[in-house]
């Protein structure tokens, strides 16, 4: 009776302790998946960084290589709606090859919209749920070159509709246009005037990014080559494309202590 009585007992303890065991691991997988899914939040932002820097990047340096090109035949000349095209046909040819037009989207205003708004293209960071933009970086491309420039702005007066939207947006300057288009979609739309160019440096590709541009403007203060390029020149660090999406898209946006931000696109 006693060795029954003692297997029943050994019987009833093995039984709890395999339970207890059973329970411990039905809660293993659990915390096992969600600490997965918190992991792979981090890879995903991070691949769409990475990929939007490198193409980025990559646009830059084929850009450059248009800086500055003299025609032999004089028949070609390099001017910034062409390097715009070029930058802009770049960058979306190799963002599709990294499947990144789900994540950023890339819109290229028409002639008659960069008169007006002062805006050449406009990156839109897609939020994933809704698809519609987080946050958004538009662009106003310069190329130093005051004569090609002259001769750009001789083209706009090819159409009607190009001269109407001359005559609407006469009395302000790019920036200002720039600056007040930023200012019309809130604090998540932050612009970017970018260089394709700088004197004494005519192969550097770099930009100035701000979401309070027009504060300038509010205060009297002039936002021209003048005070973009000083920005340049006083600016202790720059950093890449990637880092510059990456703060954006931080909780809060870039910090008022970092703006502006100047931005080197090439090596």
């Amino acid at each position: 009776m006693d060795l029954d009585l003692y297997n029943c007992s050994m019987s009833l303890i093995i039984s709890r302790k395999l339970k207890f065991r059973r329970k411990e691991t039905k809660s293993e997988p659990n915390m096992t998946t969600n600490i997965l899914k918190d992991l792979l939040k981090i890879p995903e932002k991070y691949h769409v960084v990475q990929q939007f820097n490198q193409s980025v990047i990559f646009a830059s340096q084929r850009t450059k290589e248009y800086i500055g090109f003299e025609d032999p035949e004089s028949k070609l000349k390099v001017n910034n709606s062409m390097l715009t095209d070029i930058f802009l046909m770049t960058y979306i040819n190799r963002s599709i090859q990294c499947q990144l037009t789900e994540s950023i989207s890339c819109t290229k205003m028409t002639d008659e919209q960069t008169i007006l708004l002062g805006t050449d293209w406009v990156w839109a960071v897609q939020d994933a749920s809704s698809k519609n933009p987080k946050v958004q970086i538009a662009v106003q491309a310069i190329h130093m070159e005051n004569k090609e420039d002259q001769a750009m702005k001789m083209r706009f007066q090819a159409t009607e509709s190009l001269k109407l939207a001359r005559q609407e947006t006469i009395n302000k300057t790019d920036p200002e246009k720039f600056s007040d288009f930023c200012s019309s979609i809130g604090k998540d739309c932050y612009g970017l005037f970018l260089f394709f160019g700088l004197k004494g440096d005519p192969k550097t590709i770099c930009g100035i990014l701000s979401n309070d541009f027009h504060a300038h403007l509010g205060s009297g203060q002039e936002v021209d080559n003048t005070f973009l390029l000083d920005c340049i020149e006083k600016a202790k660090t720059f950093v890449t494309p990637g880092r510059m999406l990456e703060l954006i898209l931080q909780k809060g946006g870039v910090p008022d202590s970092l703006k502006p931000i100047c931005v080197k696109f090439t090596q």
